[in-house]
């Protein structure tokens, strides 16, 4: 009995309509795993960083967590939490000045963070974004 290709084409369609909705949650950023999609807390956590190392790196993230906190309105926060809970990337409307400010507050962080590295740790960070702007832009099926 031989099937003709067509008669599998409702089926393909409708799988790939049932898992469209999932799509999002995986390649979203924001609601990716830990290090969030190769960001940087996936490349500190390849540098092999000693303890005192690693402690430094946790109080600069809760600085700047609540450096960032102080910077967004009691609004934008329910949006991000209602946001998070849906599993969406928040709308949070940011004005000129809250985006200069969390950029600022982003670029003293990262800046922090590498002063805790190592020589051999900065080189082998930087090779790690190489490798992270290469799988960037290959183009993504």
């Amino acid at each position: 009995m031989k099937m003709k290709p067509l008669f599998f084409l409702p089926g393909a369609i409708a799988l790939m309509l049932a898992a469209s909705p999932m799509i999002p949650a995986f390649t979203n950023v924001a609601f990716a795993g830990p290090g969030r999609a190769g960001g940087a807390g996936m490349k500190y956590n390849q540098l092999n960083l000693t303890d005192a190392q690693k402690a430094q790196m946790q109080q600069i993230k809760e600085s700047t967590r609540q450096q960032m906190d102080a910077i967004f309105t009691a609004e934008q926060k329910e949006q991000m939490r209602l946001a998070k809970e849906q599993r969406q990337r928040p709308n949070l409307n940011l004005t000129e000045d809250q985006k200069t400010r969390l950029k600022a507050v982003r670029q003293s962080s990262k800046s922090q963070m590498e002063a805790v590295l190592t020589a051999e740790q900065k080189q082998q960070l930087e090779q790690l974004r190489q490798q992270w702007r290469q799988r960037r832009q290959q183009p993504q099926f």
